[in-house]
């Protein structure tokens, strides 16, 4: 066979060509910083490409962009002002304001473990990296992305606030530097960490949930820190006094001590930055290289116990609905998908009550909340199967016994949260004589909403996480569109539950307390009869188109 020309592998790298007979291979490796570019360069692509894949996905990153841009103004536009301020309350301000920035940044990856996986080391273990490439790139492939660009432009404008000392201004320069270094060097080593502790399903399942119950409740907290400012705004200084000999706020205070000719403050300020970067760098490292070692010697370990019976399937009747309301019903209780939603429900219940007011507004919708949210839920259990749902269709499971069955499983888990809601309801606002109605409304949209679910279910999916992956994770495919046909499904649920609800507006406006009995029977029989057709006609069509629907499902990832 003839040889190829000169020119036909001249795309193969060399570093991968056969060498000539006669020749030693001589091994191109890379330096540290060309490692760092390389991964660096590699997360720019990635990031690159999930932007272009999807007109919808560019638009809300746009959208969320311009948001998060608003937000950013106001602050900067903030420090400008503060500028003009004395120099201890711009140090103050300065340390209080960066030490939580410093907080955030170690904490969120802990909490939001394996929500980004770029540059896994799990995932790089098999390339020839160096440990110090490897943390080098993941340190400036944090600056791709909307928080790191978000943290510089913040650095930036945090440089006016010293606009007034000549001294400040340059040593805030080197801090900004310091401190970017700080944010990132310790964001990897928290998620070098949180990869370490989080090897276990039940850990990962721990982090997933506390960080969807700090997302919920963001806003109550937000609300008490800013009423307990205005109380405590006197002792702030104190407190910035102490923040700025710790980790968090030493690199802050340093231009302060500068710009007020305290030079043997700012020394040993600099010490502790300094000291803390070190360390942030060794635990990082051992981290990483633990991490590289497990993930290229495989070193998971499987744990297993005995276990007597048949556990959830003992509880439920021999019938195929049986069976698949306890394979839900463990899904519900174990897999943190699901679970997740067993926790956050508390969690809104908590920041409603806070958030309520003196006119309870929301109280009111506390309970009916409540039903919507977990009646809508298992419009996701078909996507949560993945290719488990093969199972479904190989048994072969009756359509009617599998909506069925997904219905049985919410209403056991579901039916403790509707009341849990409903006693806050009352504790809050004594309103005993408007329980018959809230109980009909409740049951509409609780069973009417199954049954609605049940149906639409069976013909429309959308991405959710794969299983073993956490809640926070955003799978692919998920777009804007997604997003709206499911306000969309919701907002049909609470258009049909409007009968009881309307009555319940009657005997509010009346004070006749038949409108509250006929509000519940009404919501009772609408929400039996919407469930038993959603059942029957979402397991018609599940017969029907069973293999598309694993088709479309098992592509999820």
């Amino acid at each position: 066979m003839e040889s190829a020309g000169p020119g036909a592998d001249a795309a193969v790298p060399d570093s991968v060509r056969p060498s000539p007979s006669g020749q030693e291979r001589v091994t191109h490796r890379m330096g540290v910083l060309e490692e760092a570019r390389s991964l660096a360069s590699l997360k720019w692509r990635i990031l690159r490409n999930t932007l272009t894949r999807s007109t919808w996905v560019l638009v809300g990153t746009i959208l969320g962009g311009l948001y998060a841009l608003s937000i950013l103004g106001m602050l900067v536009t903030g420090m400008v002002f503060l500028g003009a301020e004395p120099l201890d309350v711009v140090t103050a301000s300065s340390v209080i304001v960066g030490s939580v920035v410093l907080l955030g940044w170690w904490v969120m990856p802990v909490l939001t473990a394996k929500a980004d996986a770029t540059l896994d080391p799990s995932r790089l273990a098999l390339f020839p990296l160096s440990t110090t490439g490897l943390l080098t790139g993941q340190v400036v492939g944090a600056l791709i992305g909307i928080p790191g660009v978000l943290t510089v432009i913040a650095l930036l404008g945090w440089l006016s606030t010293w606009r007034a000392s000549p001294a400040a201004l340059a040593a805030s320069v080197v801090c900004a530097v310091l401190a970017a270094l700080l944010a990132f060097t310790g964001a990897r080593c928290a998620s070098a960490l949180a990869a370490r502790i989080a090897r276990g399903r039940r850990s990962t399942e721990i982090i997933s949930i506390l960080s969807l119950l700090l997302i919920v409740l963001l806003g109550p907290i937000f609300a008490s820190v800013a009423t307990g400012v205005e109380r405590v705004w006197d002792r702030l200084p104190v407190w910035a006094s102490v923040l700025g000999w710790t980790p968090l706020g030493a690199v802050w205070a340093i231009p302060g001590d500068v710009g007020a000719g305290h030079w043997g403050a700012a020394l040993a300020r600099l010490a502790v930055v300094l000291v803390t970067l070190v360390v942030l760098v060794a635990v990082a490292r051992f981290a990483l290289e633990r991490a590289l070692a497990d993930a290229a010697g495989g070193a998971a370990r499987a744990t297993g116990r005995s276990v007597a019976g048949i556990g959830l399937f003992d509880r439920f009747p021999a019938a195929p609905w049986g069976a698949v309301a306890a394979r839900c019903l463990i899904y519900w209780l174990r897999d943190p998908r699901y679970s997740a939603s067993l926790v956050m429900i508390p969690a809104i219940s908590a920041a409603l009550w806070f958030l309520g007011g003196d006119s309870g507004f929301s109280m009111w919708l506390l309970p009916l909340m409540i039903a919507l949210l977990m009646s809508y839920a298992i419009s996701a259990d078909v996507s949560y199967d993945n290719t488990a749902f093969s199972l479904h269709l190989l048994a072969p499971v009756p359509g009617r016994a599998d909506r069925l069955g997904r219905v049985v499983a919410m209403l056991v888990v579901a039916t403790p949260l509707v009341a849990l809601g409903l006693v806050l309801w009352l504790v809050r606002l004594q309103q005993w004589h408007a329980l018959p109605a809230m109980l009909g409304a409740c049951a509409a949209l609780l069973l009417g909403g199954a049954g609605v679910v049940s149906v639409v279910s069976a013909r429309y999916t959308y991405p959710t996480p794969p299983p073993g992956a956490s809640p926070m994770k955003t799978p692919q495919g998920f777009t804007i569109l997604n997003l709206v046909l499911q306000f969309v499904l919701m907002g049909f649920m609470l258009l049909l539950a409007l009968p009881p609800i309307v009555l319940l507006f009657v005997h509010l406006g009346t004070g006749a307390a038949v409108w509250s009995w006929v509000a519940l029977a009404v919501g009772v029989v609408e929400g039996l009869v919407l469930l038993g057709i959603g059942v029957r006609v979402g397991g018609t069509w599940l017969d029907g188109r069973g293999p598309e629907l694993l088709q479309e499902v098992a592509g999820y990832r």
